[in-house]
């Protein structure tokens, strides 16, 4: 009797370690990243800014970045839009910029994303060599883990580059798909700031289509380039979206000062 009872006990403990490894593990996400170098030669000849630099543009984005964190911090948000009204604005070298800025911040880990499907260059201008990530990840071909990259020494952010995905943009940004993924990187932690570099406002319907899905969004300009009236036309069109502020970008009077 006493070695039947044994027997029945050691089944379930058996059968509970069965069913426990049946669960898959968690995995902390981001934790398998591919890993690339910021290679700072090359990417200031792009004129991208490094948040340990002393310098009028480092400046310059270290208090954007407290002036977004404030704002973003006081209305809980977590998915923030980079666009600009039209092309040519400089939309993501400060998409990019503000990236490094916001992931140097100790309290802040960030995801930057592409999400400008039919022009994207934000894998072309970090050095990113595989820049499938987006694309993949709506055709079904990957998963975000399999699609992040993390640059060398820059634990707090990851980034989720994309390839021209083809067809129509718009189309596959209203799909379930598109949903699922920005809902998935939403979720991933509880102080993640997901970074959107989205295309320009007034070219495509590509970021409307994304708009009830944006917590905000931040508007690059460009002196002398950027019309007035594409501005408040992008503002107009934005206008369900909380705007976050405006990047002035090559600003001649601004790079005559310093501190």
């Amino acid at each position: 009797m006493e070695h039947s009872a044994l027997s029945m006990d050691l089944a379930r403990k058996a059968g509970a370690v069965a069913a426990m490894a049946a669960v898959p593990p968690q995995r902390r996400p981001n934790a398998a990243a591919q890993r690339f170098t910021l290679d700072r030669e090359s990417l200031r000849a792009r004129r991208v800014v490094f948040p340990d630099e002393e310098s009028v543009p480092a400046d310059a984005y270290r208090m954007l970045r407290t002036q977004l964190l404030q704002r973003v911090r006081q209305r809980g948000a977590r998915v923030i839009g980079v666009a600009s009204p039209a092309d040519g604005d400089g939309k993501t070298l400060t998409a990019v910029n503000l990236a490094l800025a916001l992931a140097a911040e100790p309290n802040q880990t960030l995801m930057l994303v592409d999400m400008d499907l039919r022009r994207p260059s934000v894998a072309p201008l970090l050095g990113i060599p595989d820049a499938r990530g987006v694309d993949a990840v709506l055709r079904g071909e990957s998963t975000i883990d399999e699609s992040l990259w993390r640059p060398e020494g820059r634990e707090r952010l990851v980034v989720l580059p994309s390839a021209p995905l083809g067809g129509q943009s718009s189309e596959t940004l209203a799909g379930e798909r598109t949903r699922s993924m920005l809902l998935e990187l939403r979720n991933r932690y509880a102080d993640r700031l997901v970074l959107l570099d989205l295309p320009p406002v007034l070219l495509t319907d590509d970021v409307l289509t994304l708009a009830p899905q944006l917590d905000g969004v931040l508007l690059v300009i460009s002196e002398l380039r950027t019309r007035r009236e594409d501005l408040a036309r992008a503002q107009q069109l934005l206008a369900g979206v909380p705007q976050l502020g405006t990047v002035l970008n090559r600003a001649r009077e601004s790079e005559r000062r310093a501190y």
